[in-house]
């Protein structure tokens, strides 16, 4: 059974991860948000891993610290819209973003969770 928790193996943590995400993943843009996704050899299938990235030219620290905070809630909250694991997935925030309420990014989190599952699926063609 899957927890609403955000347990350290949940999270991609180092440097590296990011940046082979970010080059080699696949991308999904929303309004407010960026997410990029691969399938992870390292995690097991029921497992999905995922990061959140904000750059520094969207605010100081107290800003870059709420919207990383909100979207990782978002994500908690709504991890089981992933229907299948094994995913490493960072979520890239945008300036669009600065000045949202919760509700806003955790709709924005859940169509894009949603829409990772679907052109994910072996059906989809891709």
């Amino acid at each position: 059974m899957q927890t609403e928790g955000f347990p350290k193996e949940e999270r991609v943590r180092r440097g590296e991860e990011f940046t082979r995400i970010l080059r080699r993943g696949r991308r999904v843009r929303g309004r407010v948000l960026h997410v990029y996704w691969i399938r992870d050899a390292g995690s097991p299938e029921s497992a999905n891993r995922v990061g959140v990235a904000v750059g520094k030219r969207l605010g100081r620290a107290v800003v870059r610290n709420r919207l990383k905070r909100l979207i990782r809630e978002a994500y908690r909250r709504n991890k089981r819209e992933l229907s299948c694991g094994g995913f490493a997935i960072v979520f890239v925030a945008s300036s669009a973003m600065i000045g949202c309420c919760f509700r806003e990014v955790e709709g924005e989190v859940v169509r894009l969770l949603r829409r990772v599952t679907s052109s994910s699926a072996p059906d989809s063609g891709r």
